[in-house]
């Protein structure tokens, strides 16, 4: 008896394990979507941003490639995958990035708020549909959000006194627009919960810390009114 609990035990432990590692493997940077930079000028700074080209994302697809290792593909799905991609940002023009808001920041722990954004981000592709948006890691500090009718994309980037969302797409369709506010206003919920949520954190331990106790709530004020 005591040898078949601890035969479940460590089978228990196998999957544990098996989890963590899919866990890791998730945030590695993706090699999938190429992002020149480029030199702009937001809010009267010159500041150093990337542009992206935006791969067309299939109706099926509810996961993130780059957040999953999706570029680990074998056989003609790769190539074709490949060559998708090269064909748009062949016939794609490179766009420059709209600020779309900007929260300040005392300090925040990078790994751990990418690893918390990106989890949320992964929560909302099929929102409001199946399929309707695909999350990307491009870097360790940047996450793609590309939404489905390829008109445009949004990239959370988290810098060292800000967090900072931009936009990509110089002509993004309405139902974009109304999908990336919906989106962003839970972004900036977890962001608030992330900073002020939860009993017992030290202020010293939290993922991020605000510039503003207010900051969060002024920069909900450039989205357009959430729904009821």
């Amino acid at each position: 008896m005591k040898a078949s609990n601890k035969c479940f035990q460590w089978i228990g432990f196998f999957f544990l394990l098996i989890q963590y590692a899919a866990t890791c493997q998730a945030f590695l940077p993706s090699r999938n979507f190429l992002r020149p930079t480029a030199t702009a000028s937001y809010l009267g700074q010159s500041t150093t941003t990337s542009r992206s080209t935006i791969p067309k994302i299939k109706s099926k697809t509810a996961l993130s490639g780059g957040l999953f290792g999706g570029n680990k593909i074998s056989g003609n799905n790769n190539n074709n995958n490949n060559n998708e991609i090269e064909n748009q940002q062949q016939s794609r023009d490179s766009t420059t990035p709209k600020r779309v808001l900007e929260i300040p920041v005392q300090s925040l722990k990078k790994g751990g708020l990418r690893f918390a954004l990106g989890l949320h981000l992964i929560g909302q592709q099929n929102t409001p549909d199946p399929g309707s948006w695909r999350a990307n890691q491009s870097s360790d500090t940047v996450l793609d959000m590309f939404f489905r009718d390829n008109s445009a994309m949004f990239s959370v980037v988290l810098e060292e006194s800000k967090i900072v969302v931009d936009r990509y797409g110089s002509r993004p369709s309405l139902p974009y627009m109304l999908q990336e506010s919906v989106i962003l206003h839970k972004v900036l919920d977890e962001l608030k919960e992330l900073a002020f949520g939860g009993e017992g954190i030290e202020e010293e331990n939290r993922l991020v810390r605000l510039e503003e106790r207010d900051g969060i709530e002024k920069a909900r004020e450039v989205l357009p009114a959430r729904s009821a």
